[in-house]
């Protein structure tokens, strides 16, 4: 049934000229597409709408908004400096694909956002802790964190991927996690990983010490093979939401209380600076590096489908620390033949 926000003033053409404003037509493909995508995406596509899309455009008509306007947008929130270009880009994919919908449902003869181009992402200096800063991190992590966040740091999981882990991943005697899936949205549901294929990551004896002793606190009861690693008490009271660690029946740690919560005071009681919990996959690439890990291993451990994305991402750190070989390879040959 057609949303009776979207009028219709007349047909010429074929073309049905909407006197729809934008906002109005924009919250009715949000409700149409919400059912096809996993919450996660939704909630993004529903965060640029409101906070980019429509403080611009949500006051015109759809026949009214045109290319060169959307490239206005594009270039003034740019200059502003209020987002990062990949944020605009993303912004500007949910409208583009809006106004697709607008054009397959002849209310535009051609979409005013498809023609325009991205903004240029340049390199981006991806922050990330330092070999010398991750115990001093660990060792301001919370009980309930400390396990989690091991595992970000030593084996450069997403967020969503730890999450995502069951017991049955996890190979305690051999050292290894199969990445097999991601956690979407807030109630235990799961889907494909990013790259939509599994991978297989080794993990070191200090962190298989430290997935052992959580199995054995979760309890008998707990361990079943199917079971989710990382699970915390939630309390389910009408005073008092949240996830706490003392209360309540396991479930699912929380990825908001993780990312707003317990990083963040992570870092802060580390001293440390700020940033987003995402550089804790950027810390476990930059020490493999640092650690003469090829680039291809990197790739691989990271799960990414091309060695282009990871190259862009982490090369000028391999190159850095490619250049100090020539120089270490030559004093360990002048040490050895001193020593002869």
């Amino acid at each position: 049934m057609r949303d009776p926000r979207l009028g219709f003033a007349a047909r010429i053409g074929g073309f049905r000229l909407s006197t729809a404003l934008f906002a109005d037509y924009l919250e009715s493909w949000l409700a149409g597409h919400k059912p096809f995508v996993d919450p996660g995406t939704w909630n993004d596509y529903r965060t640029h709408a409101t906070k980019r899309l429509i403080p611009e455009f949500g006051d015109r008509r759809l026949d009214e908004i045109a290319t060169a306007d959307v490239r206005e947008w594009l270039a003034e929130a740019s200059a502003a400096g209020v987002y990062k270009p990949k944020t605009l880009n993303n912004a500007l994919g949910v409208l583009v694909v809006c106004l697709n919908q607008a054009t397959n449902d002849r209310l535009l003869q051609t979409n005013p956002a498809a023609r325009v181009k991205r903004l240029p992402l340049g390199h981006v200096e991806r922050d990330y802790l330092r070999i010398s800063e991750i115990d001093l991190y660990l060792s301001c992590c919370s009980t309930a964190y400390r396990p989690l966040a091991e595992l970000l740091i030593s084996c450069g999981l997403r967020i969503s991927e730890a999450l995502g882990l069951i017991w049955e991943d996890i190979d305690l005697a051999k050292g290894t996690i199969t990445v097999n899936r991601q956690a979407k949205g807030t109630r235990g549901q799961t889907g494909a990983t990013k790259s939509r294929r599994a991978r297989s990551v080794q993990a070191g004896p200090d962190l298989i010490r430290t997935l052992t002793d959580l199995r054995a606190r979760q309890g008998e009861h707990h361990r079943t093979p199917r079971r989710p690693v990382f699970t915390m008490p939630v309390r389910r009271t009408k005073a008092s939401q949240g996830r706490w660690p003392s209360a309540g029946a396991p479930a699912v740690i929380d990825r908001n209380t993780v990312t707003r919560d317990w990083h963040k005071a992570a870092l802060r009681d580390a001293g440390l600076r700020d940033m987003p919990l995402h550089a804790l996959r950027h810390t476990a690439a930059a020490t493999w590096l640092y650690c003469g890990q090829p680039l291809i291993y990197v790739q691989r451990a990271l799960g990414h489908a091309s060695i282009t994305t990871t190259e862009s991402f982490y090369g000028h750190l391999e190159q850095s620390m490619l250049e100090t070989v020539a120089r270490d390879t030559e004093a360990a040959v002048r040490a050895a033949g001193r020593r002869a």
